[in-house]
Order: C-alpha cells, then structure tokens, then sequence
C-alpha cells in the first residue's frame, strides 16, 4: 500500500475518534463500577471506549489501580498468589498444586478428548478480597496462560486444556504458576 493511502487511512480512522468533552459521558466512577460490582459496561459505554483513546486510557488505569488495591489487600492477609514447582499431590487421577490462597487441580481427561479440564478453587478470604467482576488469570513463569476468567460465587473457575502436545503437570513441576488480577 502506498504511503499517501495510508496517510489518508489513518486520518478518516482519527477522525471517527471521540474528542475529551464526548467521553465524560463514561466516568470514573461508573468505569470503576463496571469493574468490581456492576454492572457491566453497556452497549453505548463500549463503544463509546471503541471510539475514545481518552476513555480506553482511563478505563486501563482503572484496571490498573483495583488490581493494585486488590494486591495490596491480598499481601496484608498473607494471601500467596504463585505456587512454587513442587510435585504435585496426586488423588485418583487428579494433580493438585496447592499454597495459602487458592489451588489448582488438573483432571486428565483424554477419553473425552481433552488432555486436561482445570479447576481453580480460591480459600474464602482470597475470595473476599477480591471484586464480583474481578478477572483472574493463571499464568506460569514460563509465560504460559493456563486459564482467564471470573469466578464464580463458590470461588471456582473451570477452563478445559486442548493443547495435547503441552503436559501441564510436566510444567507444574518446572515453573511456578501465579494467579494475576487482570
């Protein structure tokens, strides 16, 4: 594509965009709502971020500011969020990794055609520091994102493993897995 077709790309992209006083329409009060209690953002309000640089900055450094504060309240209770790689505890099939905070339990599943279903259980203060609408994210020190998602009311957050050629256990036992506030 030639320069001058870009140029003029990116200027009817630019244009399309929301100027500051548009989006004051979506305060930070009302982001910060549709990040912790509710509800969720509506039609209008996402699109509004679609169309608004400004809003998206905004709502990013909200995000920003409740996984702080939601990691400030879970180091004042002593509450880990990385288990360091130990063999796991094996019950009838299962691996459990497992330290003060949460545990992670993989069931080998291939005979449905799954090579694993992942179960996030958080203990009950974990879950009281935490947001209703708070997204965790399960990652290793290797950089491998295990599962994303909000918890349910019992604290539990489920996702299915299709990568048949990565053996989560194997990697359990090589790098640490940490539960991030996203």
């Amino acid at each position: 594509m030639k320069t001058e077709s870009l140029q003029t790309l990116f200027a009817a992209m630019l244009e399309q965009q929301l100027v500051e006083k548009e989006t004051r329409v979506l305060d930070d009060r009302r982001m910060r709502e549709s990040l912790t209690t509710g509800p969720k953002l509506s039609d209008e309000e996402k699109a509004l971020l679609i169309r608004s640089p400004l809003a998206r900055y905004r709502y990013q450094e909200i995000q920003r500011e409740i996984a702080e504060e939601i990691s400030d309240i879970l180091e004042r209770r002593n509450i880990d969020t990385r288990i360091v790689p130990l063999a796991a505890a094996d019950h009838a099939g299962e691996q459990v990794f497992s330290c003060t905070g949460y545990k992670v339990i993989l069931y080998e599943k291939k005979q449905y055609g799954i090579p694993w279903l992942i179960l996030l259980q958080l203990d009950k203060a974990f879950q009281e520091s935490i947001h209703p609408l708070t997204v965790l994210r399960l990652v290793d020190s290797g950089g491998l994102e295990w599962m994303r998602g909000r918890p349910d009311s019992n604290g539990e957050l489920t996702a299915s493993w299709s990568h048949a050629d990565t053996d989560l256990r194997e990697r359990a036992k090589q790098y640490s897995l940490n539960l991030e506030i996203v």
